[in-house]
């Protein structure tokens, strides 16, 4: 056979809990899903790519060093190429190289975007219909474990009905 097989037993003796569903399977420990593939042909295929590696990383000859810098790569916490450049250095990574790290769909996935805000149009058509506010303070100084406030609240407004860009 020419296909990687997982034992669902053997993961729920590890304490996953397995869920099939709607063509999905689910292999969930607590809260974490740890795998979860889609059902083709009544097959369930699992989503992601595989990493191999067992729990102590030995001399990796090169066919494995990119699967030992991306094995390293996952369990540090998705550490980018200089911080796992600088551990292999340091002789901290128990003998493996650093090589290249591939395309990592969970960074890309784990990075925070944020949509622009669109710029909007205000016509105002008299006093105090539209006004920009701003609060700033108190100013605090801090020597030693004393700390001096130095003044009030400072608050800016401007009015925009009257002014021209």
């Amino acid at each position: 056979m020419k296909k990687n097989l997982i034992s669902l037993g053997a993961l729920e003796s590890k304490g996953l809990k397995i869920t099939m569903e709607g063509g999905v399977l689910k292999a969930v420990h607590g809260a974490l899903v740890v795998m979860k593939g889609t059902r083709r042909n009544n097959l369930y295929f699992l989503q992601g790519s595989t990493v191999i590696g067992g729990a102590a990383v030995t001399e990796a000859a090169d066919a494995d060093s990119t699967d030992t810098t991306r094995l390293w790569h996952m369990r540090l916490g998705h550490a980018g190429e200089k911080a796992l450049q600088g551990l292999v250095k340091q002789g901290l990574l128990k003998g493996a190289k650093a090589c290249k790290l591939e395309f990592c769909e969970h960074c890309v996935l784990g990075k925070q975007t944020r949509v622009k805000f669109g710029t909007a149009i205000h016509h105002t058509k008299g006093i105090l219909d539209y006004v920009h506010t701003d609060v700033w303070g108190p100013p605090i100084m801090h020597l030693g474990e004393v700390a001096i406030i130095l003044s009030p609240l400072l608050m800016t407004s401007l009015e925009e009905y009257g002014c021209t860009p």
